[in-house]
């Protein structure tokens, strides 16, 4: 089954939902974290969220250059 860059951006933007739900998550346990003075935990959790924000950025970059691939296209046409 072959896939259109459009359905091919929609998986990308699915994936950042997803990665989004881990943020979710885990900033709820970094709150956590801190209320309970916990250190080493709340630098773990820290690592871990800027990871999630660094791939969730790199995702979003893909799925709008796939979305928008076509876009500069028409725009060296129309000019």
């Amino acid at each position: 089954m072959e896939k259109s860059l459009i359905e091919l951006s929609e998986d990308y933007f699915k994936a950042a939902e997803d990665i989004n739900c881990l943020i979710v998550k885990y900033r709820k346990q970094l709150n956590e974290a801190y209320m309970a003075n916990n250190y080493l935990r709340t630098y773990e959790i820290k690592r871990k969220l800027s990871i999630f924000y660094d791939q969730k950025r790199d995702i979003l970059d893909t799925a709008y250059a796939l979305k928008n691939y076509y876009e500069k296209d028409r725009k060296m046409v129309l000019v």
